[in-house]
């Protein structure tokens, strides 16, 4: 039942977070009118006292009076500057855009130490007339930027109101700055230094941005802004800023008076600034409209949250009863199936009575939701216990079957050591008895390395590997058909000796078994860039392409025992004692015909004595090619083939190869 209260808790925070959001959503609303109350508006203000005061300085300088004319406009100026920065403080914004904010708003001090820098050359007249209009526009731009980052709103069309203000502002900054400019220029009579060109380019920014600024007005707003433009007020200014352009250079007179263009522009400028009055009172009525939608959706949204909560807790109610009977269900058939069934199954399987088929499938009567799901994954569970059950019952019988292969290879090997030591007591059958005897003791350790044991046996010293090629053809059956070539001079530490035999001796045992009895199979090793290269070449039929790659792909990787392989424990064997000693072992076809198995032993577990290259011996024949006295292994083995001509082919020879 706790279970199916986490929806409804669900519910609950989900609702509580739809009521957190509009609370938040008003209160950013609601920071709308403080944004416009102690930052845009006083801003304005104090960006307007400083464009009345660029026009009395650029006055100033042209009639060439007093400075102290100005003193009033800047008294204004400072007083709302100062209105300004008592109101900041008032400012509650929140978020990123409020931090900017008010970095921006303490920015503003160092705006207006170059004011006061400004204003000291306009009084000494170190400044012209241009420089004082672009002196001014760098600090009410700087201006503006406050106004830009205080126009941010939770809503995009709040936001986008108060941006558009904003640009149509900038716009009419540039109405200020031409008023200034040709207010000195008309009182002064003529264009000074690079006044002209700085007409141009004011004049061309005004009649580019003010379109572009109104081009995000809403509908109605944006017809009246652009009849606006195009009304006669707009349509005089366009004229007289044409006439000056034409008429105008610099040192030359201009054709228009201060009255002319006093006449001209003020009706053109009212308008536009007639337009904006009500902007931020309409930002704030669609943030009021917007904030009456969220708080009348919250109402909303709240009463029908409750009533799905409501429905939610009588709903859990209704369907826990009907969850936690099946439940119920499904626990006793669990239990029945862990402690009754399936150990009954499993006992009946190992003692070997096949019962898979026979075993009853759960049947739960569930419905068809996801608990009917659980009731059927039960009994899945149920057929995968019963085919592990069943998996190692095949496995208990495999390894029976690795048991009984294993002993009947020894039983092989002892009567055949029985019936050698029966021909004679003399060093032949000896010798026939120690090579079917260490045949015996190679089956035994099958087992150990593929169990993962260390074996048991006298610590060897390091041997050279001519004398462990030597021993290993000797102790294989039918040592007289190997033939050694030539042995790198090299030797093998005693850890390794042991391995390295067995793993020759496997392949020497593989090459004898699978190859006419009349060939040879031959075992050579020379130095490679790697260490030492051991081959052993038969003259067998080979193998296929396919299973050529399987036998290499299973040489080249260390593989769990799977009994049911054990037809194949030679293969086991020489790869597992290659991976434990980072041996290399590959089948290639020989030339002639056959396979020749390549093992490449690391530079470690073969170290040169002597870069001169061990004679070759033939096992053979009683005298080596070379004609050198042959090894006591030599005679053993000599002596295990004249007791063995006339032999029939190996009894084994039926076996998997390797």
């Amino acid at each position: 039942m706790l279970a199916l209260l986490v929806p409804v808790l669900a519910l609950m925070a989900l609702w509580t977070l739809d009521v957190s959001a509009a609370v938040t959503d008003a209160t950013a609303f609601r920071d709308s009118y403080n944004s416009r109350d102690n930052v845009s508006l006083p801003c304005d203000r104090m960006v307007a006292a400083l464009q009345a005061e660029r026009r009395g300085s650029v006055v100033a300088l042209a009639i060439g009076g007093d400075p102290t004319t100005v003193r009033a406009l800047r008294a204004a100026t400072d007083a709302k500057i100062t209105e300004f920065q008592e109101l900041s403080r008032n400012y509650r914004g929140e978020g990123i855009s409020a931090d900017i904010t008010r970095d921006r708003i303490a920015g503003l001090s160092g705006a207006f130490d170059s004011l006061a820098l400004l204003r000291k050359r306009v009084d000494t007249g170190d400044v012209t007339r241009a420089e004082v209009v672009s002196g001014y526009a760098g600090i009410i731009s700087y201006a503006f930027t406050v106004y830009n980052a205080a126009a941010v709103s939770s809503d995009p069309l709040v936001e986008r109101v108060i941006r558009t203000g904003v640009a149509l502002r900038r716009s009419g900054e540039l109405l200020h700055q031409e008023n200034a400019l040709l207010s000195g220029v008309t009182i002064a009579g003529r264009f000074d230094g690079g006044e002209y060109r700085q007409l141009i380019e004011i004049v061309g920014a005004v009649r580019f941005q003010i379109p572009t600024s109104g081009a995000t007005l809403p509908g109605p707003d944006q017809a009246d802004f652009k009849s606006m433009l195009s009304g006669p007020a707009f349509t005089a200014l366009r004229g007289a800023e044409d006439q000056l352009i034409r008429s105008g250079t610099a040192g030359e007179e201009v054709a228009t008076t201060p009255d002319v263009w006093a006449a001209t522009f003020t009706p053109a400028v009212r308008e536009f600034y007639r337009f904006l009055a009500n902007g931020y009172d309409k930002a704030a009525e669609f943030a009021k409209a917007e904030r009456d939608r969220i708080l009348w959706r919250f109402g909303v949204s709240g009463l029908l949250g409750l009533l799905a909560i409501v429905a939610s807790l009588l709903l859990a109610v209704h369907i826990g009863g009907s969850v936690v009977r099946r439940l119920s269900v499904l626990r006793a058939a669990a239990t029945d199936l862990a402690h009754r069934r399936l150990p009954d199954t499993v006992r009946a399987l190992r003692a070997g009575e096949r019962v898979a088929g026979d075993v009853d499938p759960l049947r739960l009567s569930l419905g068809d939701d996801e608990i009917a799901e659980v009731g059927a994954a039960l009994s899945e569970v149920q057929r995968s216990a019963i085919d592990s059950a069943a998996g190692e019952a095949t496995l208990r019988y495999d390894m029976k079957r690795v048991l009984v292969n294993i002993a009947r290879r020894n039983q092989t090997l002892i009567d055949r050591q029985l019936e050698a030591l029966a021909q004679g007591t003399g060093e032949r059958a000896a010798a026939r008895a120690g090579q079917l005897a260490a045949q015996m003791r190679r089956q035994a350790d099958h087992l150990v390395i593929l169990a993962g044991s260390a074996r048991t046996g006298r610590r060897l010293g390091p041997q050279p590997l001519a004398g462990i090629v030597t021993r290993v053809a000797g102790e294989v059956e039918h040592a007289e058909r190997i033939e050694i070539g030539t042995i790198a001079d090299a030797e093998v530490p005693g850890a390794a000796v042991t391995d390295i035999g067995h793993l020759l001796a496997e392949l020497l045992a593989n090459g004898t078994t699978f190859s006419p009895p009349e060939s040879t199979v031959r075992v050579s090793a020379h130095p490679v860039p790697a260490g030492i290269m051991v081959e052993v070449e038969d003259h067998g039929l080979g193998m296929s392409a396919a299973a050529l790659d399987e036998t290499n792909r299973r040489l080249a990787q260390q593989q769990e025992f799977d009994p049911a392989t054990s037809s194949r424990l030679g293969l086991l064997v020489v790869a597992q004692l290659a991976a434990q000693h980072g041996i290399s072992v590959v089948l290639r076809p020989a030339a002639a015909g056959g396979i020749t198995a390549e093992v490449t032993i690391p530079a470690e577990l073969a170290a040169p004595i002597s870069p001169a290259p061990a004679p070759a011996v033939t096992v053979a024949g009683p005298r080596s090619s070379g004609g050198g006295r042959r090894s006591d292994a030599s005679r053993l083995v000599g002596m295990a083939s004249r007791a063995g001509r006339g032999a029939a082919a190996p009894r084994h020879a039926a076996e998997d190869r390797t």
